[in-house]
């Protein structure tokens, strides 16, 4: 679990299903997902329980710190122990009115804080859409490094997209805390 000056990150339940269901049936939510825009309970309670058997995969639910209720979720796949690697797969503020009070970076710096720290990654992976310019704005004031396009890496309904593929290693992480942490204090 890693506490923020908001926002809990903490491991997902089956309780937090029906929220996941009920966001992941918006078209805002998931409108820069790989889907096939089916994203009802059935099929989220379903990956949840095949999930919680798979070693490689976990989700995390971002919460409230005032009050406890959660406004959103982060899935982390491919958790290499060998490699020391994880993707970090989607993340998302589900409330609509809770978007554009910073949370979505919040809840990205807790995840990165969460597989450098509690899980001892070495290397955090994501992938977004070319025309997904939140993801590309916050990923890139974070630290994270461009690596390429990854050509019809994505699809949404029936159509393949190109991704730009972003990463960041725990030391980049690191050197883009200190950095920041000297710019506050010049401040």
């Amino acid at each position: 679990m890693i506490k923020t000056e908001r926002i809990i990150l903490r491991k997902a339940s089956f309780a937090d299903c029906d929220k996941f269901a009920i966001w992941e049936s918006q078209k805002n939510v998931i409108e820069n997902f790989c889907t096939d825009g089916k994203r009802d309970l059935d099929r989220i309670t379903n990956e949840f329980h095949r999930l919680t058997h798979d070693p490689t995969a976990m989700w995390l639910t971002i919460v409230m710190r005032a009050t406890g209720e959660p406004i959103g979720r982060v899935g982390l796949t491919g958790i290499d122990p060998i490699n020391d690697c994880v993707n970090l797969t989607n993340i998302y503020i589900g409330d609509e009115n809770l978007r554009g009070q910073g949370l979505g970076e919040e809840a990205t710096r807790a995840t990165l804080e969460y597989v450098f720290t509690e899980l001892d990654m070495h290397r955090l992976i994501s992938r977004h859409f070319l025309d997904d310019v939140r993801s590309e704005h916050l990923y890139t004031k974070l630290g994270f490094r461009t690596e390429g396009t990854l050509k019809k890496a994505g699809k949404q309904g029936k159509e393949y997209l190109d991704m730009r593929l972003r990463a960041i290693l725990r030391d980049e992480w690191e050197e883009h805390l200190e950095v920041e942490a000297a710019e506050a204090a010049e401040q």
